[in-house]
């Protein structure tokens, strides 16, 4: 009887996996739902807004004066990446608008 050993790894949600009958893929979308009820990393930046900001594109996320932006990336010079916490969208927005936390 020939067994393989099989190994649960966690994969981030938009990481490609490799399966050997299916090759590389996105993850399976309940799987990515599951991540998001995780707590992020305690080193990821947070930073609450200084005043509202209305989405001016499809990639950009609306923020209210107090909320808090988790996951926060920078991407140049006026532009951050991150997670508006009260709704929960991810997009760019003004770095000018935001304000560091930890």
């Amino acid at each position: 009887m020939d067994r393989k050993l099989s190994v649960n790894t966690p994969v981030l949600p938009g990481a490609y996996q490799q399966s050997h009958s299916q090759g590389y893929g996105y993850m399976h979308q309940t799987s990515v739902s599951s991540m998001r009820s995780m707590q992020p990393p305690a080193h990821l930046r947070t930073y609450r807004a200084m005043y509202d900001y209305s989405a001016q594109d499809e990639d950009e996320v609306s923020f209210r004066d107090g909320d808090y932006i988790v996951n926060v990336q920078p991407i140049d010079d006026g532009w951050m990446y991150g997670t508006v916490q009260r709704t929960g969208r991810t997009g760019m927005l003004p770095a000018n608008y935001i304000e560091f936390v930890n």
